[in-house]
């Protein structure tokens, strides 16, 4: 019997929504539209999605006609998490580490919304368990930009300028992504905050770079990443909004 389908789904953007083209996207995943999920953002909600298929989905507690503030919300899809993750071997991350990096990825996202400190141990745990610790990969490439967001918020900002320099650098010259794919574009907002959050010495810096990503995202227009530009100039101005810029 074919698996239920969701009678409407969300994308990242409404563009995307209308564009079937769009929606091809690797990054790209369905969220279904109903208040349990409409009030939680699209990253969040595929963190947690990309682990069910839509019948597992069905079978779990989640009422989707909840209104429930997103903390509470967030705690249920955290605990479900965790139950699944421990119900596999002790040793997944030998023996399937692309399962391991994911659903502790997906547990570290629920955790840094949350605001629980544990959620530091997490990431950094994920960050040595890489079996590729020498070089960036598409494998390991994500772990590193959360952490490196993770660290502006929690202040540390010299070592977040490191890491995430080194993530913007290979999504730059990776055929799939560019230096005007959403993600290098976010990862040049997360070296600008870093930057930013080292004092006043750094502000010019700071600002030379959010002119530089504006001027990415104003060149979106042309390239195959155009239906993300009015999301992304939308992220910069939050992002100058939230410094002070």
């Amino acid at each position: 019997m074919a698996e239920h389908q969701p009678t409407a789904v969300r994308y990242s953007t409404t563009n995307v929504t209308n564009s079937k083209e769009s929606q091809s996207f690797g990054w790209e995943q369905p969220v279904p539209v109903n208040p349990f999920w409409d009030t939680i953002p699209y990253c969040t909600a595929t963190n947690f999605l990309s682990h069910y298929t839509p019948s597992e989905l069905s079978a779990l507690p989640i009422d989707t006609a909840s209104t429930a503030p997103n903390p509470e919300k967030y705690t249920l899809l955290l605990s479900l998490l965790c139950a699944k993750l421990s119900a596999l071997p002790p040793a997944l991350h030998e023996t399937n580490p692309s399962l391991w990096r994911s659903l502790k990825q997906s547990i570290f996202t629920y955790q840094d919304a949350l605001g629980l400190p544990e959620a530091e141990t997490t990431i950094r745990e994920m960050v040595e368990q890489r079996s590729d610790k020498q070089t960036i990969t598409m494998s390991n490439v994500v772990t590193l930009h959360m952490l490196a967001d993770y660290l502006v918020k929690t202040g540390q900002c010299e070592e977040a300028e490191r890491v995430e320099r080194e993530v913007c650098a290979f999504m730059d010259g990776h055929e799939r992504l560019g230096r005007d794919s959403p993600q290098a574009i976010n990862a040049r907002r997360i070296i600008a905050r870093a930057i930013w959050g080292q004092g006043e010495g750094r502000r010019e810096d700071a600002r030379g770079l959010i002119g530089e990503i504006e001027g990415i995202v104003e060149g979106m227009g042309e390239g195959r990443f155009a239906v993300y530009r009015e999301e992304e100039r939308e992220l910069n101005e939050a992002m100058k909004a939230g410094l002070g810029a």
